[in-house]
């Protein structure tokens, strides 16, 4: 009996062991994978997405008549223009999109 807890012992160990260096080898390879990432992002250039289909998509939108998004991204700072949403670090084209149709529409930013 004592030599079956012993033999539990041992397995248990081993398994608590191969469970740690597991742990510990993804989480080196989760890093590394995060730098490459990081590198790959950084060394791109930043795309704010097709900024004509945004002046056509204001152009189309004119001739149909169709009411301006009214309310501003919640980020939008008094005295920005569409350009300073590009820069924004979390922009999305469609408040681009929507900059560009209003200011068309009405003739001033939000």
């Amino acid at each position: 009996m004592q030599v079956i807890r012993q033999w539990e012992r041992v397995c248990v160990s081993a398994l608590l062991l191969v469970i740690v260096a597991g742990t510990a080898a993804h989480a080196e390879t989760a890093e590394e994978m995060q730098k490459r990432l990081n590198a790959e992002v950084l060394s791109s250039e930043f795309d704010p997405g097709d900024l004509k289909k945004a002046e056509a998509y204001a152009d189309d939108a004119l001739k149909k008549n169709i009411k301006p998004v009214q309310a501003a991204p919640s980020y939008w700072q008094p005295g920005w223009t569409c350009g300073n949403l590009t820069r924004y670090r979390y922009y999305r084209y469609r408040d681009y999109r929507d900059c560009i149709y209003y200011h068309r529409y009405y003739g001033h930013y939000w």
